[in-house]
């Protein structure tokens, strides 16, 4: 049978010698194994008109021992189950790369005797409440641009069914809750939950994968009392439960299959379950509703559920159907679009002093983005006659920088603001809040960040100006979600009525927040970089001296990754584009030194350590946060963002500073910065294809890597200096503390 160059496959004979296979159900087995970047993901047959889902990814020692891998085992094992017809079956099999490219692989005749007829029972294809509540949303979203029966067929067609394709086998016993037939991934990471154990044997541990390059440890232990009630004759039912995110990178094809193995003591892994969810990512779930209309809203749940039953599911019109229809259409009221506003222009720079007295709020003094924003913003207007006080809702280090302004630095507590229940214990605890912050003598009160959102009520309450700076390229609610209670949430969008201007970094960025501008209260100021203070770094600093110091050989390259590590920044994907660059380009990946800059000690900083340990590349590194990351990019041949959501991120104005070649991640705001093909290469965000393959074209064409680079640091000079957008901040400041910028 014919396959394709990248892989090689095997079908086990499907009958011994002498033995007929006869029509009806009958199951295959064998194993596929892609090779280097072509690796596969998952199987599909196709029979006549029917595609069957193959369970793809058993565990395979023999393979790994035949192929001469480093790996124990190979998960290339596979399984299917199909319904033979009397006569020739041509059976079709097809590969997934992890690219997402769906492509053939072999091709099997099968013929079959006929048989008695066998009653195969109907496979179970509900949508259940909180399921077409989440595909409800997407439609509305897509009906924004498309006609509404459309939009429910676009968002039915990649809903599985079956929904699960492998259930935990005896001697195991199990059951994953989530993911349902479809869930938002946040990050490009995938929550997976539920229990499993072994009747006799205790797990060691329990890992997770969707594209087979990579696994996650899942948490394994706590007590699920139903389960151990249903069967009180295993001890293991104790403790069973489990427990994690998954990796879902952007380029897989829909559905994805959500793949649990258990290892037992042995050291022997099991394929226990397989099942498969559509995943929306959170940008999806950002997009807009369009214009507010109960007739709209009605249109759409009867799309939907008539997409639903032709597709061949069941849509129970219970009670908690009709629940699920009331979040969403509050929701969607609270969501839909309203008029939007144009923004206001700027005063010139220089047209109004900066204010006499100015407090900052900050959500932290941490090494970070915004923060470090509201320190050179500090330093300015210091610079300028301006007196500080700092009011943050965490330490950090920046507090050093504030005080050698002589800048006063209070730490306040906002827990209680955070669990508050309600609008009015929210008041109350901004009340509370208000009585520890003395706004009397301060001209304007300036917030940075939407976690700092209560500065902003606090200005109002002593009848103060205030500019609110917006950082954050997320909705209002996905960003509150999970910080505030929902019942606290119009309270907290009146921030942006009560302050008394807005300013956004990016065009990108303001888009999101129409919806929630109740007037013209605002404008686009980018934000800047200290271009000279880089310049001299350079200078001070030679490049040879830099190298020297992180132990970078005179023909190695330097790849670097700066950012706090942490999901947003998509650190996992940049791993697994290193990963990929590995099994595509060896000498290529062997040749340079690939280093994220930003970590600290939070959950996610172990799960990339775990990561990292998975994939073993010696070269691959995350390490601690700095205050001084220019060291690393003066030493750098390579600079990459792999981010899921940024605004305006310095980091991008940095290395273009510093003349680095970049590759990005181009969202949100990036674009308006280093521009696709001019100053940087950009790609989609979660896709280590694509920033695999973009960082081999950087590394393989210095030449046309400089000239980016070289065209980069012109932008940044012209565009983005701080000697020419400090002063027009400043003048902003001047004016909203003057009542000349206002509504």
């Amino acid at each position: 049978m014919p396959e394709p160059s990248s892989a090689q496959f095997y079908l086990d004979p499907p009958r011994p010698e002498g033995v007929i296979l006869y029509a009806g159900p009958v199951m295959l087995k064998g194993w596929a194994v892609g090779s280097g970047g072509d690796m596969i993901t998952d199987l599909r047959v196709r029979l006549g008109t029917k595609i069957y889902p193959v369970v793809y990814g058993n565990p395979r020692p023999d393979l790994a021992r035949y192929f001469q891998r480093r790996e124990p085992f190979l998960l290339a094992g596979f399984e299917v189950e199909l319904l033979l017809a009397a006569g020739e079956n041509r059976v079709e099999f097809e590969m997934c790369t992890l690219a997402g490219c769906w492509l053939p692989l072999a091709v099997s005749v099968l013929v079959a005797t006929p048989a008695q007829p066998v009653e195969i029972p109907a496979q179970s294809a509900v949508v259940k409440p909180h399921e077409f509540a989440r595909a409800l949303r997407l439609v509305l979203q897509r009906a924004v641009t498309e006609p509404l029966r459309e939009a429910a067929a676009a968002v039915v067609a990649p809903l599985p069914i079956p929904f699960i394709t492998r259930y935990a086998a005896l001697p195991f016993h199990g059951h994953l809750h989530q993911p349902p037939l479809l869930q938002r991934a946040d990050f490009g990471r995938l929550i997976v939950e539920g229990w499993l154990f072994h009747e006799t044997e205790k797990i060691r541990r329990v890992a997770a994968t969707v594209d087979l390059q990579a696994w996650s440890i899942l948490e394994l232990g706590g007590d699920l009392p139903y389960v151990a009630g249903l069967f009180p004759q295993f001890p293991n039912a104790h403790g069973c439960r489990i427990e994690g995110y998954v990796d879902v990178p952007a380029q897989l094809t829909q559905p994805v299959s959500v793949r649990v193995y258990a290892e037992l003591a042995d050291g022997s892994w099991h394929l226990c379950h397989v099942q498969r969810t559509f995943v929306y990512d959170g940008e999806s779930n950002k997009a807009p509703y369009g214009r507010f209309s109960p007739v709209r809203f009605a249109q759409a749940v009867f799309a939907l559920r008539a997409a639903s039953l032709r597709r061949g599911f069941q849509v129970p019109t219970d009670k908690w159907f009709l629940r699920a229809l009331r979040e969403v259409w509050t929701e969607y009221r609270a969501r839909a679009a309203q008029t939007s506003r144009p923004t206001r222009s700027l005063p010139p720079p220089g047209s109004q002093p900066p204010p006499k007295h100015v407090v900052l709020a900050t959500h932290n003094l941490n090494f970070e983005g915004a923060p470090l924003f509201l320190a050179e913003y500090a330093e300015y207007l210091a610079s300028h006659g301006s007196r500080l006080h700092v009011v943050s809702a965490g330490e950090g280090p920046l507090r050093a920088r504030f005080e050698a302004l002589h800048a006063g630095v209070r730490i306040v507590d906002v827990k209680p603001l955070q669990q508050s229940r309600d609008a009015g214990e929210l008041r109350a605890a901004l009340r509370g809040l208000a009585a520890t912050v003395d706004l009397a003598s301060a001209d304007l009160v300036v917030a940075n960040t939407l976690s700092a959102y209560w500065a902003v009520h606090l200005a109002h309450a002593a009848g103060k100006p205030s500019l609110l700076y917006i950082h954050e390229s997320t909705t209002p609610e996905a960003f509150y979600h999970g910080q505030m209670a929902s019942e606290t949430l119009p309270l907290v969008k009146r921030t942006f009525s009560l302050a008394t201007h807005l300013s956004f970094l990016t065009q990108a960025t303001r888009r999101y927040y129409e919806p929630s501008l109740p007037r013209a209260n605002h404008s686009i100021n980018p934000g800047w970089i200290d271009v000279a203070r880089l310049t001299q770094l350079q200078a001070d600093h030679p490049r040879p001296q830099l190298r020297e110091a992180l132990g970078l050989s005179p023909g190695q390259r330097l790849v670097v990754n700066l950012g706090t590590i942490c999901d947003r920044k998509g650190q996992h994907i940049f791993a697994r584009a290193v990963d990929l660059l590995w099994c595509r380009e060896p000498a290529l990946a062997a040749g340079c030194e690939f280093l994220m800059i930003g970590g600290r000690h939070t959950p996610f900083d172990q799960t990339l350590d775990e990561l990292l340990v998975h994939l073993d590349r010696p070269n691959l590194r995350a390490v601690p946060e700095t205050a001084s990351p220019f060291r690393y990019y003066g030493a750098a041949d390579l600079f990459v963002c792999s981010s899921y959501e940024e605004s305006f991120p310095r980091v991008i104005l940095e290395a273009m500073a510093f003349r680095l070649p970049i590759v990005s991640t181009g969202v949100h705001g990036v674009p308006e910065m280093a521009r696709a093909g001019q100053e940087a290469l950009l790609v989609p965000p979660g896709d280590p294809v694509a920033l695999a393959t973009a960082m081999a074209e950087m590394l393989s064409q210095p030449d046309r890597a400089q000239k980016l680079a070289a065209q980069a640091a012109l932008r940044v000079a012209a565009e983005f200096d701080s000697r020419l957008l400090l002063p027009r901040h400043a003048a902003l400041a001047g004016a909203v503390a003057a009542g000349k910028f206002s509504a």
